[in-house]
């Protein structure tokens, strides 16, 4: 009996070390996630991006990286292709044609400039990393500024606008973090190295 109770003991003590190894698993990630959104332009935007996509779960920073421009790049060619339909209805209209022609080139180069990314974040080439995630954050508001003069941009272009550059910020996010801690270890080495 009292090797039964023994072993059930310990059964249970495993099980609970389980539960409990999962639960801080979760809200470490959890915390990543909310770190990182905290700091960018819209963080229920990307918290509802972040959160619905399960490939986030458990992932580390530069995982976290790679999935954010994957959903960025996806949101970008979802935008550039409103941009499509709001030309294809803009025929007839010459000044409304020139600015969506000009939206749709922004919307390309977004999608040009965040499909390097994910080589650079490989790389570990945070900087450029950085560099060209900004220029994808920002061609999207080139293009809402075509709209500075009625008539008005399109709600759901202007919308589509936002959440592409609020995805696109997270990458900009976690690129200056990563920035931050790989200048942070080189800082060290160095220490280590000169007290050598």
């Amino acid at each position: 009996m009292a090797f039964l109770l023994h072993h059930l003991s310990i059964f249970f003590f495993n099980l609970s070390f389980f539960y409990l190894s999962i639960s801080l698993l979760t809200n470490v990630n959890s915390d990543l996630v909310d770190d990182v959104c905290a700091k960018t332009q819209h963080p229920s935007i990307c918290l509802q991006a972040l959160r619905s996509d399960p490939r986030t779960t458990g992932a580390d920073l530069e995982t976290l990286g790679l999935i954010s421009i994957d959903i960025s790049t996806n949101e970008t060619k979802t935008a550039k292709a409103i941009v499509n339909a709001l030309l294809a209805g803009a025929r007839d209209d010459p000044r409304l044609e020139n600015r969506y022609e000009s939206c749709l080139e922004n919307y390309q180069d977004s999608i040009e400039s965040l499909e390097i990314c994910p080589d650079m974040l490989r790389m570990r080439d945070y900087a450029s990393l950085n560099i060209r995630a900004s220029a994808a954050m920002d061609r999207p508001d080139t293009c809402d500024d075509n709209f500075e003069d009625p008539p008005a941009e399109p709600a759901e272009l202007r919308d589509e606008s936002v959440k592409v550059q609020t995805l696109c910020s997270i990458v900009c996010v976690i690129s200056n973090v990563l920035l931050k801690e790989s200048h942070n270890n080189n800082m060290t080495l160095m220490e280590t190295h000169s007290a050598i």
